[in-house]
């Protein structure tokens, strides 16, 4: 999925100015134009994200203010509007059809307004019906759209040929959708899926049917779409699990609700971008030198695993640490760096941790009486910023005592499970924690007294008050030593002074940054190597602090 979301405004009808004839459709359609359309975040601006029943409260609010069908109106114009403008010629010459599917709630109302617009402007376009509407506004919507004489027929069971339509526009389910789909509407699914796949491409009301909108799980059937149009305000479940891999594009219409969607607040859940750490990101002076931005150790490096600490040790200094020292578990480690000699390399129990400004623990530790040893040091450091990942991680799952040492610790704690290691600690199983993502991190936030990240597609940033999710990064990152890369880049901007949050905040977002950067100048998704990912992780901390 690309890392840029959209909004839409589709605000022309505003309460004021609400039509009083008995259809707002009867309004002649304005035509596209720039100003319909403005990109309001990225992934350098946050956006707010709300939850399912959040958007039902601003739905109610707003229809509650507008002649009766406005919302519908608006929700349906916002589609055909941005459809239309993204039709290949042959379709909006009229020569090819555009197939919309309408489920039985809001969001197949949803698809019989677009229908009808785009009947209108002279668009093909086929409506398939999963079932009849269940709501007075679908209802409504499904009686305009036959009165134009746009085509409306119950779903067949076949499916016609890959390409037979310029677009398909998924109206089946919305938010609202909170158990896997089967029968009949799985059964869609699966065709628009090979359908998609055979290049036709998808355009999703809302979310894709099948995702769970404040979770992104999908465990069954799934639409797969190019671009998703959520209406109101987007979920969080577009950007984290399954959803950035079925959302496509997602693009937000707020259809003149702006006012309410300011005074309900969201989830406490935004996605990742600069202005969210930006204010404590270190800054470089002339006059200073490499005391000025801490010392760094980490700690790892088991037999056989020496590389872990290292690649972790090297992004420490790429991320602009002042000195950067390395404790070995394993007897038989290194002398010296070759490929950085300015690494500083140790036994891990010869270090002088008092000394550090801050400490990462588990980078190839290993699971033995010596790892617990060395994890048992790190934990006595009771004031210094700390970060914990990897074995050190499965040793707290393992040893209750240390994991209560963690809770006592008065210095900022950050801990960076990938799923497994969060079922461990949460004790439970990885598919509980894929299960609300979202809730997994918050709950190991409270249970740790620490901030959390829990890697992933949509990696979540959790301190037990807010929540973030990440949307910088690609596939590239799904190969070993990436988490290793992670841990030295939080751990050097601990060292410079950073608050644990947004220490986390911008490693993860500088990280995901840099393998697009890496996949943007040829090398991977596939074959991307974690230390690839170095030098573009220091060119993206130089482009943060210096965008000129």
């Amino acid at each position: 999925m690309s890392d840029t979301l959209h909004v839409e405004d589709v605000s022309r009808l505003s309460p004021e100015a609400a039509p009083e004839r008995p259809s707002p459709l009867a309004r002649p359609l304005s035509p596209l134009s720039p100003d319909g359309v403005s990109i309001a975040a990225h992934s350098t601006v946050a956006l707010d994200l709300h939850s399912p029943a959040a958007l039902r409260r601003i739905e109610r609010d707003a229809a509650a203010r507008l002649a009766p069908h406005t919302l519908m109106a608006r929700a349906g114009d916002a589609v055909a509007h941005w459809l239309y403008g993204h039709l290949p010629a042959l379709a909006s010459a009229g020569r090819q059809p555009v197939l919309l599917l309408a489920g039985p709630g809001n969001n197949g109302g949803d698809a019989y307004v677009a229908a009808r617009q785009l009947h209108r402007r002279g668009v093909l376009v086929d409506v398939w019906q999963l079932a009849p509407p269940a709501t007075d506004d679908a209802r409504w919507a499904l009686g305009e759209a036959l009165a134009a004489g746009v085509p409306v027929r119950r779903a067949p069971g076949t499916w016609p040929q890959p390409n037979a339509y310029a677009w398909i526009v998924d109206g089946l389910f919305g938010i609202g959708l909170s158990r896997p789909l089967d029968g009949a509407a799985g059964a869609l699914v699966e065709h628009i899926a090979y359908t998609h796949a055979r290049g036709t491409p998808v355009l999703a009301i809302d979310i894709p049917s099948g995702l769970m909108a404040a979770t992104g799980l999908a465990e069954g059937p799934v639409i797969r779409a190019n671009a998703t149009i959520a209406m109101l305000g987007a979920c969080p479940g577009l950007f984290t699990g399954a959803g950035r891999d079925v959302a496509g594009e997602v693009f937000v219409a707020r259809l003149g609700t702006e006012d309410l969607t300011a005074t309900h607040p969201g989830s406490g859940v935004a996605t990742s971008a600069p202005d969210a750490f930006i204010e404590h990101f270190p800054r470089r002076q002339h006059a200073s030198h490499k005391g000025s931005y801490g010392s760094l150790a980490v700690l790892g490096g088991h037999d056989g695993m020496v590389g872990a600490p290292m690649l972790s040790a090297r992004s420490g200094l790429m991320t602009g640490a002042g000195r950067v020292y390395v404790g070995f578990v394993a007897n038989d480690a290194p002398a010296w760096d070759p490929v950085h000699p300015e690494l500083m390399l140790r036994q891990a129990e010869s270090l002088d941790l008092a000394s550090m400004q801050a400490v990462c623990v588990g980078p190839g530790l290993g699971t033995s009486a010596a790892s617990a040893a060395c994890l048992s040091r790190a934990l006595a450091l009771d004031d210094t910023p700390l970060v914990i990942d990897a074995d050190a991680l499965n040793l707290l799952a393992a040893e209750p005592t240390l994991a209560q040492r963690v809770r006592r610790r008065k210095g900022p704690t950050v801990l960076t499970p990938h799923p497994l290691e969060a079922a461990r600690l949460a004790g439970c199983d990885v598919a509980g924690i894929q299960a609300d993502r979202l809730a997994s991190a918050r709950a190991l936030a409270k249970q740790f007294d620490a901030t959390v990240v829990l890697k992933g597609s949509g990696s979540i940033i959790d301190d037990g008050a807010r929540t973030w999710i990440n949307i910088t990064g690609n596939a590239g990152l799904a190969t070993a030593g990436t988490g290793d890369v992670l841990t030295g880049v939080i751990g050097a901007l601990l060292a410079q002074g950073m608050p644990a949050t947004q220490a986390a905040l911008a490693a993860v977002w500088l990280h995901g940054k840099a393998a697009q950067r890496c996949v943007h100048e040829g090398a991977g998704p596939a074959g991307l190597t974690a230390s690839e990912l170095l030098p573009a992780i220091r060119t993206e901390l130089g482009m943060l602090a210096d965008p000129a």
